[in-house]
């Protein structure tokens, strides 16, 4: 029995071992495939390595090297985290992230790539799979087929990956969430309630999981809230329930300390009003509730989340009909999946009613709980058993297995369709063509209101070995003669009148006439060619 027990242990290991191999192998497919960068993204890495400020004067040239160089860390001026700091406050995030990040730079200097942020995302992704699949372990009970569908449906799934090809800081938050909830979990199982294995570990990941993103702070409230009144009721828990309320606000308020700009970011900066007005504005629901929702379909669960969710409605309509549930979960077990339920549920909500709905970009802010959704889904799906008579018994619990695995296999079809946000791969035609007129005349007219407009199409800008740039309410005069003196050039042009009016200065500054034909179309801007 002991070495039929050994075996069977090897075998699941191994072959959770394949799965997390094989999630990695399609990880970095497809963070191979990606080309471009969402604006977001620049950002990463410019409020992480900024040096000098991406800002530009009205009818001053910009060399290449001068916008690169913002982009990464200039050799002997890495690990300035002190400037990363200040960059943070003078934005909407906190800077655990940016440091991170930073430091990736500062150890390859000189470079801009993808994947010194991609290898950033790869690390936490695979941790992240590894921290799911010890939370799916400590409350399953070891059913060691709920594990690996917990494990295969995660990192399979086309949010995940999603996030990781996204050059931000969800795939490291999701990794700490996971983290934060699972030594919860743990001491539950254990009942060791004790400052040094567990309100020290809360106050550290709190002050951690804080500096990474504030959702961090939704996810660790639903998470306290819920354990605080774990131990509250229980009289043999009742002081430590205000020893680890202790340490969840002494870790906020270190953040706090640390980090002033913060309590800022979140009361009154545009994206911290922005989200306490959607909060409460009941109208939004219905228009939220089909984004947020409806990811979990498209791309948390491809094409199988409402199944499944259907079948286990079904399964639990039955075994309460029936009376006939096999399955009590002990003490412990049942409030572990209490916490994770009101931590999942709760964290959905709020960010469902607070985040940017940016179509499926918004894909990104759930996913902290995206791993714990899926749990759930197949534990509940494996861990309750119907009493029915022996013939059907015998197919239920196969059919199980047979419909998480075409859930797996539906993930894997998303994944083979590229159902992958944050690719970008239409832009790399953007920068051959850039490319291919490096050593044109090329000008920018931009708003000066506006200006992180421009840096939406930065890579494509580094292509040019030099770019002029033009405020479209500038009212100086165009007199450089690289300019006046071209007989052929390139404009990128800001939508609008104003605009227009000033590619028609640039037109008319030598004095002779000249036609201009849009040849391109940006998000922001239009290319014209002038002759």
């Amino acid at each position: 029995m002991r070495e039929h027990g050994s075996r069977n242990t090897f075998v699941y290991r191994a072959v959770l071992t394949a799965v997390i191999m094989l999630q990695v192998i399609a990880a970095f497919y497809f963070c191979a495939r990606k080309q471009g960068f969402h604006y977001d993204e620049y950002y990463s890495y410019y409020s992480s390595n900024v040096s000098s400020g991406l800002a530009p004067s009205d009818c001053e040239w910009m060399n290449r090297d001068d916008i690169m160089d913002e982009f990464m860390v200039i050799k002997g001026e890495g690990f300035n985290y002190g400037m990363v700091r200040i960059m943070q406050t003078y934005d909407v995030h906190p800077p655990v992230y940016y440091y991170v990040l930073h430091t990736v730079c500062s150890l390859t200097p000189g470079v801009f790539s993808k994947w010194q942020g991609l290898a950033v995302n790869l690390i936490f992704y695979v941790m992240g799979i590894v921290m799911l699949w010890m939370i799916a372990d400590i409350v399953s009970r070891g059913d060691k087929k709920a594990d690996v569908f917990t494990v295969a449906l995660f990192g399979f799934s086309p949010a995940i990956i999603s996030g990781v090809v996204f050059i931000r800081m969800y795939v490291m938050l999701t990794f700490m969430c996971q983290l934060y909830i699972y030594i919860h979990l743990r001491a539950i199982r254990d009942k060791r309630f004790d400052i040094k294995h567990f309100d020290i570990p809360v106050f550290i990941l709190t002050f951690i999981t804080a500096g990474i993103h504030y959702y961090g702070i939704v996810f660790m409230f639903f998470v306290a809230l819920y354990m605080f009144f774990h131990l509250l009721i229980d009289s043999s828990t009742r002081k430590k329930a205000f020893t680890y309320a202790v340490s969840v606000f002494l870790g906020l308020a270190a953040f706090l300390l640390s980090y002033p700009a913060a309590a800022g970011h979140i009361l009154h900066s545009y994206r911290g009003t922005e989200a306490q007005a959607a909060f409460f504005d009941i109208q939004n629901m219905a228009d939220r509730a089909g984004l947020f929702v409806g990811m979990l379909n498209e791309y948390l669960l491809h094409g199988s989340f409402y199944i499944l969710i259907l079948v286990v409605l079904l399964i639990y309509a039955t075994g309460r009909y029936r009376r006939t549930i096999e399955h009590t979960p002990r003490d412990h077990e049942n409030y572990m999946l209490r916490l994770i339920c009101v931590t999942a549920f709760g964290y959905f909500f709020v960010v469902y009613k607070t985040a940017l709905t940016n179509a499926e970009e918004a894909v990104r802010y759930e996913m902290p709980v995206y791993g714990l959704i899926i749990f759930l889904t197949v534990y509940a799906i494996m861990a309750c058993r119907i009493e029915m008579s022996e013939a059907i018994g015998r197919i239920i619990y196969p059919a199980k297995v047979t419909l998480l695995s075409v859930a797996v296999i539906l993930q894997l079809v998303a994944l083979y369709q590229s159902k992958v946000v944050f690719l970008y791969e239409q832009d790399k035609t953007s920068y051959e063509w850039a490319e291919s007129h490096s050593d044109d005349t090329i000008v920018y007219i931009y708003n000066p209101n506006n200006q992180w407009m421009i840096w939406d199409d930065s890579m494509e800008l580094m292509q040019y070995e030099r770019i002029f740039f033009v405020s479209m309410d500038g009212e100086e005069k165009i007199t450089d003669t690289d300019i006046t003196g071209a007989s052929h050039m390139y404009v990128y042009t800001v939508r609008g009148d104003v605009a227009m009016d000033r590619l028609n200065d640039i037109m008319e500054a030598d004095g002779n006439d000249h036609n201009a034909e849009k040849v391109r179309e940006l998000q922001y801007v239009d290319i014209y060619e002038i002759r």
